[in-house]
């Protein structure tokens, strides 16, 4: 791997929200993009230890409900608070020791190797000109080991296939040691196998008390398989947010994506919500 600047000693840490007990709230919020309202009145809230899965068709608002619990997409109106304080008072390096993001597209990428990349992840825990430290590289290492890329860890990024891409941005984020984790499509690229060691992946990160996951997915086995609660949204409105077998059943789902569901019981006796094709 690539050498990096080592410390044997923490910088004394940064003002951050990252703390065991913490609250982000969004309080009626419309949010634009361009001149079109994405989000009418979105209201959720989230704490340490939860799991959110957000589901909807194509447009709904999800991708742009995630930018704004991160502070990229700034509400014209209503709140977004962290702790009862406005997240947009919060600096860039507070918000990305609290928060990391995994974007839908791995198109575009920089021309970084994936250990690189990965490193890159760590600058919120760093001050300036400061070097990293050996919790810092511990991190990058076992993130990239745990996205099993230890062996591509020297490749660039914008090399690999598009699911090996999505697992390299994976292991950025969870270098980043966050408290809540933002992923839009995870699994998305992914091949089979490749999907179910996400799933393992995401319910060891989530064994720690004071982390907690929101994700965007189309696959609607992913939130029952982590024990989700369920956001479902439609043009841009929350129009569920509740447990799992209240949220994802056929009559909501046919709401919310506009077309008729049934449940499939396997072999092993687990049910499966599938689109009706006939």
């Amino acid at each position: 791997m690539p050498s990096a600047r080592l410390s044997t000693d923490r910088p004394a840490p940064l003002a951050t929200a990252r703390a065991e007990s913490w609250r982000l709230a969004l309080a009626d919020v419309d949010v634009h993009r361009g001149q079109r309202r994405v989000l009418h009145g979105a209201t959720m809230e989230i704490g340490p230890g939860e799991c959110v899965a957000l589901i909807g068709p194509n447009g709904a608002g999800k991708t742009t409900l995630l930018l704004t619990m991160l502070g990229l997409l700034r509400p014209a109106r209503g709140r977004v608070e962290l702790d009862g304080r406005p997240l947009r008072r919060f600096s860039t390096a507070a918000r990305g020791r609290f928060c990391a993001y995994l974007p839908q597209t791995t198109e575009r990428l920089p021309g970084f190797s994936v250990y690189e990349l990965a490193t890159l992840s760590r600058n919120p825990h760093v001050r300036p000109l400061q070097p990293l430290t050996a919790h810092d590289l511990d991190a990058v290492r076992g993130a990239i080991r745990d996205c099993g890329l230890a062996g591509l860890a020297h490749r660039p990024v914008n090399a690999l296939s598009g699911g090996e891409r999505k697992r390299a941005l994976l292991a950025a984020a969870l270098a980043q040691e966050p408290s809540l984790l933002l992923l839009d499509e995870p699994s998305a690229a992914l091949d089979p196998a490749h999907q179910v060691e996400l799933a393992r992946l995401l319910r060891k990160w989530l064994e720690e008390p004071r982390r907690s996951l929101v994700f965007v997915s189309h696959d609607l086995q992913l939130p029952s398989v982590l024990g989700a609660r369920v956001v479902a949204l439609c043009d841009g409105r929350v129009v569920a947010d509740g447990p799992g077998a209240a949220v994802l059943t056929p009559a909501m789902l046919q709401r919310v994506f506009g077309t008729s569901f049934e449940t499939a019981v396997a072999a092993q006796g687990r049910a499966y919500l599938l689109p009706q094709w006939g």
